[in-house]
């Protein structure tokens, strides 16, 4: 019997102490955890190149950038032709040839101007003579030689003949030949000369000596090469943040990474359909003539500042993907960074929004942040 009750008096004691260490560790607070941070020897931060920027300072360091090509500045570009049928029969330019508004690039044989001319000139003699007619037949009336109804017929015949010397005029005109005064003025041969409308070189020749021109062809082209256009496409994402009259900084690769800077001259309205982008048009001073149309070009375009500045804008490179987060790594001395999560409101293929996670002033890795991610994965 004694020992039955010490046996269970040890049960009861072992229960006992069981219990107080369950208390025990259900009353212990739980350990909270820190921010995740990374220590990298600066020296190789700087052979990885990472660099860091103050978030949202002013728009300083932010820009979208964008491909583009060179192309001539429409209000300084011209096409020449014919607006009748007709044979070239003298070339005086070709490619490359600098002309003034006004010279003569070629001649064009056309046979309708022979008839219309020989129309001008019969319309011309015949205005002469009813013009004479009705001024003696006015003279005549004063004297009373003469009844009224003659005189009225007269000068029906002098206005006809000039309505049908001002339709050979138009005629005339259509066909690009000037109204001649003479029979010596006619041209016998049917030609009219094609003129350069504006100053500028010859940078398109199709006019072929002996070849056949039509309405529908452009026998030359000529250009001020002093000015041209970089034409970018804004994607659909990018429109919001630029304007025209940002700044620009264009590369271009065919003269060694030579840069030029410029601004926005026009953000076209409308989006392309089937490319859903805005074209953003830049004028480049060419004065020296070492830029062609067609070359490639790179240009950096700034982001507006009142934009970049009402609301948290950071490079997209800086905003990486850890796990199901978005992380942003702030430096917080030189090798020492925070692993920071934010919130991403929206984002470009140049740009993010921040809208919590990260305060304006902040410094952050802008370049080299895919480095630090993979560090982070590591730990």
């Amino acid at each position: 019997m004694k020992r039955l009750c010490s046996i269970l008096i040890a049960i009861l004691s072992l229960t006992s102490q069981a219990c107080s260490k369950g208390d025990a560790t259900k009353a212990a607070p739980e350990q909270t955890k820190g921010p995740l941070l990374i220590d990298l020897d600066p020296a190789t931060l700087d052979r990885l190149g990472v660099q860091s920027e103050v978030a949202g300072a002013d728009g300083a360091g932010l820009h979208i950038k964008l491909p583009g090509t060179l192309e001539y500045a429409a209000d300084k570009y011209a096409e020449v032709g014919t607006v009748v049928e007709g044979r070239v029969t003298d070339i005086r330019v070709t490619v490359g040839t600098a002309v003034k508004k006004g010279q003569v690039l070629a001649t064009v044989l056309v046979p309708a101007i022979v008839s219309a001319q020989s129309e001008a000139i019969s319309a011309q003699a015949a205005l002469k003579v009813a013009r004479d007619h009705a001024q003696r037949e006015a003279s005549l009336l004063e004297k009373q030689l003469t009844t009224n109804r003659e005189e009225e017929l007269a000068r029906g015949d002098a206005t006809r003949a000039e309505a049908e010397l001002a339709a050979a005029s138009a005629k005339l005109r259509l066909l690009g030949s000037p109204l001649p005064t003479t029979t010596d003025a006619i041209r016998a041969d049917g030609s009219i000369t094609l003129v350069s409308p504006i100053d500028g070189v010859v940078v398109r020749r199709d006019a072929v000596s002996g070849g056949f021109l039509e309405p529908k062809d452009v026998a030359f082209a000529v250009a001020d090469t002093s000015v041209l256009w970089a034409v970018l496409d804004a994607y659909e994402s990018d429109v919001a943040s630029i304007r025209e009259g940002a700044d620009v900084s264009l590369s271009v690769d065919a003269l060694g990474g030579k840069t030029i800077a410029s601004k926005i001259a026009v953000l076209e309205p409308q989006l392309g359909r089937a490319s859903r982008a805005v074209r953003a048009r830049v004028l480049v001073d060419n004065r020296d003539g070492a830029l062609r149309s067609g070359l490639f070009v790179r240009a950096a375009i700034t982001v507006d500042a009142e934009r970049a500045t009402s609301r948290l804008l950071v490079p997209r490179a800086a905003v990486q993907p850890l796990g199901e987060r978005d992380v942003v790594f702030i430096e917080r001395s030189r090798g020492k960074f925070e692993v920071r999560p934010v919130v991403v409101a929206r984002r470009t293929p140049q740009v993010a929004e921040i809208t919590d996670g990260l305060a304006r002033g902040e410094r952050i890795v802008v370049h080299g942040a895919f480095v630090l991610r993979g560090e982070a994965t590591k730990q």
